[in-house]
């Protein structure tokens, strides 16, 4: 009787859907030190919640603890002044330097990978699983720019997310900017269950945060660094917070911007969605 039981069990068994995640770095060069460190940010707080490396697509282009620039050698932190936490310790990246291009990003987008992409550096998407994508860098209205050298459109991305829909690749997909002229990138996206979130709106820059006294640059994005203490410091304490508690966040006086939410959902509101869903 024992036996029948397991074995019964063993056949309803369902794994539980699992959410994936890409985070998104485009820009190369010492001086966008930020902006790999606005990526490990979001990356380090995934993995202090557990998820594991093969739910994340981690796209980071400059190895900035070990430039030659950096007078910290090994160590890439996001706080002015200091050294710790240091983000770069045990860091799993799946595409970097010259692989993390429009090319590469699309496909991970589009979960279509060439014959030689080891399984280590795919993510399994499909309609059971909710997406996550984090991505900042340099841009502007109805673009961004991957370093330094080649775009992404606003209707490319159009094409991309309704490809995602089509082809049933995510339950519900979370998909945020951070540049100049940030949420303008998603304005044309049409796809269904998608809530895009830029940091800047139409013709808005997006700043960085102070100058670290150590390396003489600055350290992160006002916008990363802001999602990085939500998630921290109230998000993981409280996860019935939604994204309207998250929007509070992002006030005009400190980041010179005009944050923009668009829910691509039916009957839901930022106050019904609960960011910890994601």
């Amino acid at each position: 009787m024992i036996i029948f039981i397991l074995f019964t069990a063993i056949l309803c068994y369902r794994p539980i859907p699992q959410n994936q995640y890409i985070i998104l770095s485009t820009s190369k060069f010492w001086f966008n030190y930020r902006q790999a460190i606005n990526s490990l940010m979001i990356y380090q707080q995934l993995k202090e919640w557990r998820i594991n490396d093969d739910q994340i697509s981690l796209m980071i282009p400059e190895d900035t603890a070990c430039n030659r620039k950096n007078n910290v050698p090994g160590v890439a932190c996001a706080y002015d002044g200091q050294r710790e936490p240091n983000l770069h310790k045990n860091v799993n990246l799946d595409f970097k330097r010259n692989d993390v291009n429009i090319k590469y990003w699309i496909d991970v987008m589009r979960n279509k990978y060439n014959r030689y992409t080891p399984q280590s550096r795919r993510l399994t998407l499909s309609k059971e699983q909710k997406l996550l994508m984090f991505m900042n860098g340099h841009g502007g209205d109805g673009y961004t720019k991957m370093q330094d050298t080649t775009y992404l459109l606003d209707f490319e991305m159009e094409k991309i997310t309704k490809e995602m829909e089509f082809l049933q690749l995510y339950q519900e997909a979370f998909l945020i900017s951070d540049s100049c002229g940030a949420i303008t990138l998603f304005e044309t996206v049409k796809a269904q269950n998608m809530i895009l979130l830029g940091s800047s709106s139409l013709g808005e820059k997006a700043y960085s945060h102070g100058r670290c006294s150590i390396l003489s640059i600055s350290k992160t994005d006002k916008f990363s660094l802001t999602t990085h203490y939500w998630l921290k410091d109230e998000l993981d304490k409280k996860p019935k917070l939604t994204l309207l508690d998250q929007m509070k966040k992002y006030n005009y006086d400190y980041h010179k911007a005009n944050s923009k939410l668009i829910i691509n959902m039916e009957n839901k509101q930022a106050q019904d969605i609960k960011a910890a869903d994601f």
